[in-house]
């Protein structure tokens, strides 16, 4: 434990790795500060009184409000907006959306099966959500799908960026510590020294995680003191106004396999996003036992993750093999990192996985701890003399 605390330290003196850190924050200020929405924010401000489910109530207090003499263009807007909506799930269909996905990649066999299961499932989520008029819910109305993708996909893209990089670059500077200053044949000569392995990865992995959270901390107190989020927090994700842009079905509604609210979406990502970053960690981890030059290691760690996105670009999916390729690679931490925008949704076209970010996430967890593990081994046999 002691060993432990050392390493942590080390790395958390480090003047590099908070540099970093404070050059993150300041991006994020940057993309915080054109995030402004006055109509979001008068729309979160008005569902304190008016309340974020869409039934006879909201129209209600809405008229109210109208009535009170408060009018603007923003309360107009919003009448405007809301007035006679319907549910988008009563009657939606799913199975179109596989089979067109399956037409447009040549799909057979499976892989084809796995596609129109997906969306069979997907069937059943959908009926329930109507069931529920899970829809019916304000959002931000019309400014629901801008703010809806600053928050989660441009600045959570970003945060995820930013701590798999830190991770890497905490585990590689813990690893090569050593070759860096000099002192690895000294350190590593004899079998106890290299027992100092286990420690490092801790310390290094507890790094990673903690300056990340410690990123999206910072960055989300300023974000959430910049835009008003209080009277909407229990929407739903899956909101009427939340919509996806799929570039082969059409704009279609934004549907999760559970039912979010948007406070409970935001923590599910965020819990994805620790996950995530642990990956990045083991992955540089590996990399580091089997390349000890902490430059050249950090090197490889950004090439094999950018490899990981473009083979599977490259692959001619008329081959079977390509599309196999193509349907597993999304289960690599860096192509669920590309796809962050669409965690806990059924996905894109390249997707015939059920809760893919939960699968991709186990899979790369078990399959980086046994490349670890492996590289650990041969660290220990490896000669220094």
């Amino acid at each position: 434990m002691r060993i432990y605390w050392h390493e942590l330290k080390k790395l958390l003196t480090s003047v590099a790795v908070w540099g970093f850190v404070a050059a993150c924050l300041l991006f994020n200020i940057v993309i915080i500060g054109n995030s402004g929405d006055q109509y979001a924010d008068f729309v979160s401000a008005v569902s304190k009184d008016t309340g974020y489910i869409l039934d006879q109530s909201f129209y209600e207090k809405l008229a109210r409000i109208a009535e009170s003499g408060k009018q603007s263009e923003y309360l107009e807007q919003l009448q405007y907006e809301t007035d006679g909506v319907t549910d988008v799930f009563e009657g939606y269909e799913t199975k179109s959306i596989g089979e067109r996905y399956i037409q447009v990649t040549g799909s057979t066999g499976y892989f084809a099966k796995l596609m129109l299961d997906k969306y069979s499932a997907l069937q059943k989520v959908v009926n329930e959500k109507a069931k529920n008029d899970e829809s019916l819910t304000l959002y931000f109305a019309g400014a629901t799908h801008y703010r809806h993708q600053l928050l989660f996909s441009t600045l959570m893209g970003w945060l995820l960026t930013e701590g798999a990089l830190v991770s890497g670059l905490l585990v590689l500077l813990s690893v090569g510590y050593e070759q860096i200053h000099g002192t690895e044949s000294i350190v590593y000569s004899t079998k106890k020294g290299r027992q100092v392995l286990r420690p490092k990865l801790a310390a290094s992995v507890s790094a990673g995680l903690g300056v990340f959270a410690l990123l999206a901390l910072l960055t989300f107190l300023i974000y959430f003191s910049v835009n008003e989020y209080e009277g909407v927090w229990r929407s739903s994700v899956s909101s009427l106004f939340n919509y996806r842009i799929d570039l082969v079905t059409g704009n279609r509604p934004f549907i999760t396999w559970y039912s979010f609210s948007i406070l409970t979406y935001f923590m599910a990502m965020l819990g994805m996003g620790l996950g995530l970053v642990l990956c990045f960690s083991l992955l540089a981890f590996g990399i580091g036992m089997w390349v000890r030059n902490s430059y050249i290691a950090f090197l490889v760690f950004l090439v094999v993750n950018a490899v990981t996105v473009v083979i599977p670009l490259q692959i001619p999916q008329t081959m079977p093999v390509g599309l196999a390729i193509k349907y597993f690679a999304v289960l690599t931490p860096t192509l669920l990192w590309l796809k962050h925008g669409i965690w806990f949704t059924d996905g894109d076209i390249d997707i015939v996985w059920k809760h893919f970010e939960t699968l991709g996430l186990v899979v790369s967890l078990v399959v980086l701890t046994a490349l670890c593990v492996l590289a650990v081994n041969h660290f220990k046999r490896k000669d220094f003399t």
